[in-house]
């Protein structure tokens, strides 16, 4: 099976090589290339998942050295490799199920598009990257398929680079979700620094042991340390508060772009990453928390920007956000197996949305919803499909979103019953449920119901052609309940249907990753939490959905009304609590871009002008007295001095030099006089 995933991930990096070399001179601009390699990537991943089902549990492993440093102390090296267990089964067939629908649908949709055969290219390598992260046994090639991803988002999200909010939204996402990278790189060196290795199963191994409970990393517990860069990581990825600017502005790219990041990669990469290092997480006692109240937050918050959006894509852009903040939050509770649940179902129902909402703009050329409405009967396939994925979003029985968002729930509601000063989790939890329900029928009342607002976008719309209805179709039927628990979701109504495979995939990997066996009472407090979740996520889903239809589809309260009413909320939720304007104008043009205009100011002021050039004039200075000394005496009086000294030494030579020797005979008796007075003088 291991080499199987390894194929599973060549396949799409090899189309990916041939597309960017070879597509543009290919038949259609080689998309069938694209198309067979996650086609043969997921007949891979099939047999895998299969396996699974027949026999509840899949593992195996492929490991081999990838650097060796034998000289260095303690021959130190890196292992990296391949580790298939039920949650990559899952993993893989979620992945290239999404992604080859997803592919499919992009033959229509991006048909006649500038650099058709760039887009199938770009995407291949994103899936594939998204299951190298997958298969990876280890952080470090975890973390390098993780910057894959960033690169490929930049590229997709950019793809009509034409348009300058394309490339701001490109650079936007780029750059936010590298804050969250940054901290993810310091945990995989804490990993290094504490374990030695960043392999899961042997990280797994060492907690479990308690090998790193009394090891510290910058004055605080490693494990703590290494947890808390692990959700700093998953918060830039997955669009988690305070990281989530980016998504948003992500819509700039193609709607199928649009769903593969929603959807198969990218965001749920982040998701998956708290599951894998869960252990890590439960064994630190501390950060869980803060994973549960950022999921929560992030749910809430994300949930009541959706309602004032106008635009198809970005209310589903926040929701998200939103329902990645229900994954989150189930991670800190506890129950990330009710949380990996989640982001399966989401990421069938998500990327149907995703997909519909580009059926619709593909037919009425816009985005905003203002210019929608009566497209009932002019698309039926792709209102079916949308309506389906709506109810599973929104949490009603007999739909995927249902099975896995009430376990999260009561995951949540539990929590919130066994510690009583954490009761705003699930109450936070619970009013997104509300809020979700409302905004995702108020999109199907203003894209479907009522009249036509733009009668000319209206009169051309039409029903796309099988190429893009058939993946809407088959990801719908993906989010039913009955795949995943029994045909209405209720385990009180299902149990003799109950389809107990995810199950015994979860008890599979609580072994693998030795975590400590539940305590009863948690269990008895988990039972009730879960009666009462189911009750209050119906209530609350049909009170949001009952609201919406009073406002949005029978009109019996004006949204102008309501909006007027709750005028100084709309306004912050219009600018979405002003926090691009608190990174942008604030923390980058006044913050950090003030800084360096300061630095720059700086440099030209105090080391440009008054360092360097009083420097300068200060060396200037001591070179004109150097060279004034140089001429004065050195020159002047020094060297001129002693040549008129030599010169009349000369002169003076040249008198007493005459040539006659009675002259010379004078001298001579004058000095032995003088010597002869001078030693009688001495005596």
């Amino acid at each position: 099976m291991a080499q199987t995933c390894l194929w599973i991930v060549c396949l799409p990096i090899l189309a990916f090589v041939i597309q960017v070399f070879f597509g543009k001179r290919l038949p259609r601009q080689g998309d069938w290339v694209s198309l067979a390699a996650i086609g043969f990537s997921l007949l891979l991943a099939i047999p895998i998942f299969g396996r699974l089902l027949s026999e509840g549990h899949v593992f195996d492993t492929l490991s081999f050295s990838w650097l060796s440093l034998p000289q260095t102390a303690g021959a130190f090296q890196i292992i990296i490799g391949v580790l298939v267990n039920n949650f990559t089964a899952i993993m893989l067939m979620m992945v290239t199920l999404c992604a080859g629908l997803i592919h499919l649908f992009s033959v229509g949709y991006m048909h006649g598009e500038d650099r058709y055969h760039l887009f199938f290219a770009y995407i291949s390598l994103f899936s594939a990257a998204m299951l190298g992260l997958v298969v990876s046994d280890n952080l470090l090639t975890f973390f390098i398929f993780w910057e894959l991803m960033g690169l490929c988002s930049y590229l997709l999200i950019g793809f009509y680079y034409k348009k300058p909010e394309a490339i701001a939204a490109s650079l936007k996402a780029f750059m936010t979700t590298r804050i969250g990278d940054v901290g993810l790189f310091l945990g995989l060196c804490g990993l290094y620094a504490v374990f030695g290795t960043s392999q899961f199963e042997s990280i797994y191994a060492a907690v479990a042991s308690g090998a790193a409970e009394s090891k510290t990393l910058l004055g605080m517990p490693a494990l703590t340390f290494i947890g808390f860069m692990v959700l700093m990581g998953a918060i830039g990825k997955s669009a988690q508060f305070p990281l989530h600017v980016w998504l948003p502005d992500a819509m700039e790219g193609p709607t199928p772009v649009s769903a593969l990041i929603h959807a198969a990669t990218m965001v749920a990469a982040g998701v998956f990453l708290l599951i894998r290092m869960f252990p890590v997480l439960e064994a630190s006692h501390t950060v869980l928390v803060y994973v549960a109240y950022v999921g929560a937050v992030t749910a809430f918050l994300a949930a009541l920007l959706a309602i004032v959006q106008v635009d198809i894509k970005k209310v589903l852009a926040y929701s998200t956000i939103s329902q990645l903040g229900y994954m989150v939050m189930g991670v800190g509770v506890g129950a990330f197996a009710a949380a990996f649940l989640h982001l399966i179902t989401h990421a069938c129902f998500k990327a149907c949305l995703f997909l519909c909402s580009g059926s619709v703009i593909h037919s009425v050329h816009t985005q905003d919803m203002r210019e929608m409405g009566g497209l009932k009967s002019k698309m039926p396939w792709t209102f079916a499909c949308m309506l389906i994925a709506t109810l599973s979003i929104s949490g009603l029985p007999f739909f995927s979103g249902f099975v896995s968002k009430d376990r999260v729930l009561a995951g949540a509601l539990a929590y919130g019953m066994e510690h009583t000063g954490h009761w705003l989790i699930p109450l936070l939890g619970f009013a997104a449920a509300g809020i979700t329900a409302f905004y995702m029928f108020r999109l199907i009342y203003m894209t479907f119901f009522g009249s036509a607002r733009d009668e000319h976008k209206h009169h051309h719309a039409h029903e796309q052609p099988i190429v893009m209805v058939l993946p809407l179709v088959v990801l719908a039927t993906l989010s039913f309940a009955v795949w995943f628990s029994g045909p209405t979701g209720v385990d009180a109504f299902d149990q003799v249907f109950s389809v107990h495979w995810y199950e015994h995939a979860v008890a599979g990997v609580e072994k693998e990753m030795a975590l400590p066996a539940p305590v009863e009472h948690h269990e008895g407090i988990h039972h009730v939490a879960h009666s009462l979740a189911l009750i209050f996520s119906l209530v609350l889903a049909g009170a949001g959905i009952f609201f919406s239809s009073l406002v949005y589809l029978k009109g019996w309260i004006s949204p102008v009304k309501l909006k007027s009413f709750f005028s100084p909320i709309h306004t912050l939720l219009w600018n979405k609590y002003y926090f691009d304007h608190l990174y942008i104008n604030i923390i980058i043009q006044k913050g950090l871009l003030g800084w360096n205009r300061f630095l720059a100011a700086f440099d030209d002021w105090v080391i440009d002008r008054i360092l360097v050039d009083g420097w300068s004039r200060i060396v200037l200075f001591i070179k004109s007295i150097v060279g004034l000394f140089d001429d004065l005496v050195i020159d002047r009086m020094l060297v001129d001095g002693s040549a008129g000294m030599t010169a009349m030494g000369g002169w003076a030579v040249r008198r007493i030099q005459t040539g006659k020797v009675q002259h010379y005979l004078i001298a001579s008796l004058a000095a032995l006089g003088f010597g002869l007075f001078y030693l009688i003088g001495m005596r």
